[in-house]
């Protein structure tokens, strides 16, 4: 995904895109896939526009699909403790 400087290149960025997508599936299971990959893509592509530097936006994208997935009502999946 990384290249040995630690930054995404743009080949892989549709690979970290969907690797994201799944990960919020598992935390969100009652969200729909579809969605959720709809919110990663937007939410990349949107803060990709608004950066003046693009190193961080990868990682900015994860926090700010959870608050939306949250605003329309889906809840996280909580592990259970033991």
């Amino acid at each position: 995904m990384t290249g040995h400087d630690g930054v995404a290149h743009l080949g892989d960025i549709d690979t970290a895109l969907r690797r994201e997508t799944q990960i919020l599936c598992e935390r969100f299971p009652g969200a729909p896939a579809a969605e959720v990959d709809e919110l990663v893509r937007e939410t990349y592509a949107q803060l990709l526009r608004d950066a003046e530097i693009e190193t961080h936006v990868l990682s900015l994208t994860r926090p700010r699909v959870i608050e939306r997935l949250r605003e329309r009502g889906h809840e996280p999946h909580e592990p259970d403790a033991e």
